[in-house]
């Protein structure tokens, strides 16, 4: 509580309106974490993504709970652990934490006080990393024909698209260039508690990109009957995609969900030897840290082929080593039979 005083009761009610028509950061002696949190969001909502927006309101309503009604000026790096270990009793992930612990460092640095970031702290082991995605070849044979090929070739073959991407293309979206055929990705279809949300922008400023378009799937969109260019080329929600995409796989005995589809374009382009900057700019990386650490996956098979370039170059140096040995034991060996027949 602040309390006002003044000469007068005009000059004190005065006071008193500007300091509640003030700005949050400037009330800021008995404001809770909580509250911080809920201010930063405010701060963000209309300049951010809705899918971000929903991914702020979730960790701020179920993460780092045990901090909510510390003032954020008496907050201390311990009482930090404690929330963490706290959540990670509950079973909560690194990757989630390591998220809770970036909004919070960014709620408070909007009130100019400063945490360590999340490396700082202790933080619930790592996930073993994903395993093997499916032999391309066989995801492909799946999808030909059935009732989500084209959205899932959008995904795999155009540019590694997130489904948001693809649910908000429009045929508008389609470009001729002198260089053949190109869909524009610059705005996203989201689906939040089963409503669509479009925005006009991609999940990073990167994301927003042009992509060539395959003949193929040219051809298949343009069987798609549409009556307006503004009309979505996957007019589908979202969660019939994705149920007939689960239904489709799990018929084949094939595990991997739609986003995996974007790692398999990234791990098929890498493997074809596309360069790296090429492959960012078509997938709409902001960092080649995330593509190579999340997206490309390296098979065992691969580890197995390039080993062998190593085991052949090995086994010849040495066949080649023990030649050279044998050859010059066989040496010595003579030479000591020549000298003890001279003495």
């Amino acid at each position: 509580m602040k309390s006002i005083s003044a000469n007068t009761e005009w000059e004190a009610l005065k006071l008193a309106s500007e300091f509640t028509d003030s700005p949050p950061e400037f009330r800021i002696d008995d404001m809770t974490v909580k509250e911080a949190l809920d201010s930063f969001i405010d701060s963000r909502r209309h300049v951010i993504a809705p899918s971000t927006l929903y991914g702020y309101e979730s960790i701020a309503k179920n993460r780092l709970t045990y901090l909510y009604n510390i003032p954020i000026k008496k907050l201390k790096r311990v009482d930090i652990q404690f929330a963490i270990n706290a959540d990670a009793e509950r079973g909560l992930s690194h990757k989630t934490m390591k998220q809770a612990i970036g909004l919070l460092h960014s709620a408070l640095a909007l009130f100019d006080i400063n945490i360590p970031n999340a490396g700082s702290f202790r933080l619930p082991p790592k996930k073993p990393p994903k395993g093997d995605l499916p032999d391309l070849p066989l995801v492909i044979r799946t999808l030909i024909g059935s009732s989500v090929e084209l959205p899932c070739l959008l995904a795999v073959w155009c540019g590694g698209m997130r489904i948001s991407e693809v649910r908000g293309l429009q045929y508008q979206d389609i470009v001729e260039t002198k260089d053949g055929y190109f869909l524009k990705v610059h705005r996203s279809r989201i689906c939040l508690n089963g409503h669509d949300y479009v925005t006009e922008r991609n999940k990073t400023p990167k994301s927003t990109r042009d992509v060539p378009l395959p003949a193929y799937l040219l051809d298949l969109i343009q069987k798609s009957e549409h009556k307006s260019d503004e009309d979505f080329i996957i007019s589908e929600n979202y969660g019939a995609i994705k149920r007939r995409y689960d239904r489709l796989l799990k018929k084949n005995g094939i595990k991997m969900t739609f986003h995996e589809l974007r790692a398999q374009f990234a791990t098929a382009m890498n493997d074809l030897g596309v360069r790296k900057e090429i492959l960012q700019m078509l997938g709409g990386w902001s960092t080649s840290k995330v593509l190579d650490e999340v997206y490309i996956r390296t098979p065992q098979s691969k580890l197995v082929e390039g080993m062998k370039v190593f085991d052949d170059y090995m086994n010849a140096l040495v066949t080649q080593c023990k030649a050279e040995k044998l050859a010059s034991e066989n040496h010595t060996e003579a030479q000591n039979h020549t000298d003890h027949h001279k003495e």
